[in-house]
């Protein structure tokens, strides 16, 4: 098995893991035995079990920057690549669920504060690349002059609270609702009028 095969193994193993026990019960030898690896192989690849939770939490961060640039260099019309982004987001917090319910759960701001420089970084790469198809939208005529970094804050804001809200069970719609709701406040909002 290639390496970057079994250190995918492992985090796919850790995530169920985390999920099933939280951070703080789950063990290295759980995720070994969930991965079918020795304790040992988990060490090699991870030199704890905080920083595996850690690229567990980066590489999540990462398949959304990577699906948002893919929508955002699309060819697609800027309210298309909007809605499109919308989905993805909504469909990472589903995907994600039980990792994100264990982060919710156990880890206050505090206790990420180590990941502060790494996580910022990230967060400023998505607005970054919301920031861009705002300007594309003005640019074209089909979104209505406004600041893109307050609309692109607040537009991931509200994607990310209707996310934690709907995986926490305090919003009961489907996937296509929520994401066609997010879609009419920000789009119906932003859209040019004479479009």
């Amino acid at each position: 098995m290639q390496q970057q095969d079994k250190r995918q193994l492992i985090l796919a193993a850790a995530a169920q893991v985390y999920a099933a026990h939280g951070f703080h019960q789950a063990t290295i030898e759980q995720i070994a035995d969930a991965a079918g690896v020795g304790k040992g192989t988990v060490y090699l690849y991870f030199k704890s079990k905080r920083k595996l939770f850690d690229s567990l939490l980066f590489e999540s961060l990462q398949r959304l920057i990577a699906h948002t640039k893919e929508v955002i260099e699309s060819q697609s019309e800027p309210l298309t690549r909007l809605r499109r982004l919308t989905n993805i987001h909504l469909r990472i917090f589903e995907r994600n669920h039980p990792l994100l319910q264990v982060i919710l759960r156990e880890f206050t701001p505090d206790k990420l504060q180590h990941l502060r420089p790494e996580l910022e970084q990230c967060v400023q790469e998505l607005m970054d690349l919301y920031v861009h198809i705002l300007q594309e939208g003005m640019a074209s005529g089909s979104l209505r002059p406004h600041n893109p970094k307050v609309a692109a804050l607040a537009f991931l804001g509200a994607v990310n609270q209707v996310g934690v809200a709907h995986n926490r069970g305090h919003l009961n719609l489907t996937l296509a609702e929520r994401e066609e709701e997010l879609y009419r406040l920000f789009v119906g909002g932003l859209r040019n009028e004479r479009c």
